[in-house]
């Protein structure tokens, strides 16, 4: 669940009544409701607690590196914030809670940034091992070349491995990306303002989700133009996602309403023997789409944003022959 408004995120996990939710959005937007919701089990992410916990658990795999830069004594609530370390850190917490729950609720940021989290964690193990290996592949071969002068400066070299992510984790993070992954058993529901009858900004956020492959499930709208988009929507607006109109001040009924709309998934569409690929795509117009066939795979370019799509077996040795958008998804031919 992902909102514009913190008050409103909260009133529709709240609605939920009861099951396991994560609060990932950093600013413990549930915790001083906690009381108020007992049927819920509330785990709420807090950044230094948890980054504390990490630690506790690496020292004794980083003893021998730590004594070789002479840091034992290191204070870890003395180092510096490093950007970027946040977003990894809530990443490895809902690889953690989604080990441990099957049905999990998670309280994301604001949409911009829960996509950037949700695409982070969806890289599984290669969310920390692109990022390490080339030095730990470097330092193997260089530990093993100093091997002679090793025991004559009597050093004491660490081996990589104790810096390479141990199996229970790979696991935890493999996990997390296939339940992420584009056909994965998520559901995102979001809460977005709309705030004119043109619904400009509305678009472009729809388009920005889907070219990033998290297509919404549940729409809630809130805002003075909500009722009027949602009576007479725009040309762009898929009609098998129909939205929900969060009115303000936000109700638990609004909210439950948006909780319980049976989820919608918008899923591409491969027909081999008709020659034809439909792709769902709102949000997105015909003068800012660029289409372009690189060998097997299409690459769909829309304001800054890139979405590559796979060419099933069939189409493969075809080429695109012609294109249409409309109502929100494109179709493609190809000969």
């Amino acid at each position: 669940m992902s909102a514009d408004l913190p008050s409103l995120a909260c009133a529709v996990v709240a609605a939920q009544g009861r099951g396991a939710v994560l609060d990932l959005s950093g600013e413990q937007w549930l915790a001083q409701r906690a009381a108020l919701l007992p049927e819920l089990e509330l785990h709420t992410y807090r950044a230094v607690p948890y980054a504390l916990g990490l630690w506790q658990q690496l020292e004794p795999r980083l003893a021998d590196w730590l004594q070789l830069l002479e840091l034992q004594a290191l204070q870890p609530l003395l180092i510096p914030p490093l950007p970027g370390v946040d977003m990894l850190l809530r990443c490895l917490a809902l690889a953690e809670a989604l080990e441990q729950n099957a049905d999990l609720t998670v309280l994301l940021p604001a949409p911009s940034e829960a996509m950037a989290l949700l695409e982070l964690a969806r890289t599984g193990p290669a969310l920390v091992e692109t990022l390490l290996e080339p030095l730990l592949s470097w330092w193997d071969q260089t530990r093993q070349s100093l091997a002679s002068f090793e025991l004559v400066l009597r050093l004491r070299l660490p081996s990589a491995g104790s810096l390479r992510l141990d199996q229970r984790w790979r696991q935890r993070l493999e996990h997390m990306a296939a339940l992420l992954a584009v056909d994965g058993p998520w559901q995102l529901s979001l809460a977005l303002e709309c705030a004119d009858t043109q619904a400009e900004l509305l678009r472009q956020r729809l388009s920005c989700l889907c070219m990033r492959g998290f297509m919404p499930n549940r729409l809630g709208l809130h805002g003075p133009a909500a009722g009027a988009v949602l009576a007479d929507p725009p040309s762009w607006w898929p009609q098998q996602l129909p939205g929900v109109e969060l009115s303000d001040p936000f109700s638990m009924d609004a909210a439950s309403a948006l909780l319980h709309r049976e989820a919608v998934r918008l899923q591409s569409r491969f027909d081999a023997a008709a020659g034809m690929v439909r792709l769902p795509l709102p949000g997105v117009t015909k003068a800012e789409l660029d289409v372009q066939q690189c060998g097997t795979t299409l690459v769909l370019i829309v304001g800054g944003q890139r979405k590559l799509v796979s060419l099933p077996d069939g189409l493969r040795e075809r080429q695109c022959s012609g294109a249409r958008l409309e109502q929100g998804w494109l179709e493609l031919r190809f000969v």
